[in-house]
């Protein structure tokens, strides 16, 4: 049934959590701090994993500006978006445990694509630090700073591919991003948990993903790829 799979980059190829994120938004935290912001940097990660269940780091840092800071920590907030979205990155990133391997035999079998969130260039510039280029048709980089979905993304590939909805499968750590608009145009979707919790699970059935799993060791025997 499946033809074509579009993996998530960020916790789902690459360790983003443990590896990027607690720099990144500690150096965007800084810059906040730096001008004016009546938060000291372990606080301002505490409220972070509060914040980011319900919303984008983008409207963390202005949100937590405007109610803590002044006009000049709102003037930096653009700043500290950049800080966190386009850090400096390393020449060389692992890849998840197993993901070369999944990576490797799919490829055989199935067109292979990337739909990730972010800015183009960070994102373009953690999958060379990869190494993954090679293996995918085609990287989508879907700009989440303006609010951008992946869905428009899925449906290129459907319509490139001359596929039915059902032969694509969309792989990823984010329920409200990936898996509900692949589950939204009738694609089948795979919830790879993994990383910073950011929101409830559906409890709607038709809502819900085809498929779950924790680590890539699990992912060809759960969908029976």
């Amino acid at each position: 049934m499946i033809k074509a799979i579009a993996f998530d980059l960020d916790d789902t190829l690459l360790d983003t959590t443990g590896i990027l994120v607690p720099k990144a938004s500690a150096h965007a935290f800084q810059i906040l701090i730096n001008n004016g912001l009546r938060l000291t940097l372990a606080e301002c990660q505490e409220r972070r994993l509060q914040m980011i269940q319900t919303m984008s780091h983008k409207e963390v840092f202005r949100i937590l500006a405007d109610e803590f800071g002044n006009q000049q920590t709102v003037a930096a907030v653009p700043a500290a978006i950049a800080a966190f979205y386009e850090p400096q990155l390393p020449d060389t990133l692992p890849l998840l445990p197993g993901a070369i391997e999944n990576i490797k035999e799919l490829k055989d079998k199935y067109k292979l694509y990337i739909v990730t969130a972010g800015t183009e260039s960070a994102q373009r510039s953690k999958a060379k630090s990869l190494g993954i280029e090679p293996y995918f048709e085609h990287i989508y980089v879907v700009n989440s700073l303006d609010k951008k979905r992946k869905e428009d993304a899925f449906l290129d590939i459907i319509k490139k591919n001359n596929l039915k909805n059902h032969e694509l499968l969309c792989v990823g750590n984010s329920l409200s991003s990936e898996i509900f608009d692949a589950v939204k145009i009738g694609a089948i979707a795979c919830y790879f948990e993994f990383g910073e919790e950011r929101s409830v699970f559906p409890t709607d059935p038709k809502d819900q993903p085809h498929f779950r799993v924790r680590h890539h060791g699990e992912l060809i025997a759960a969908c029976k790829l």
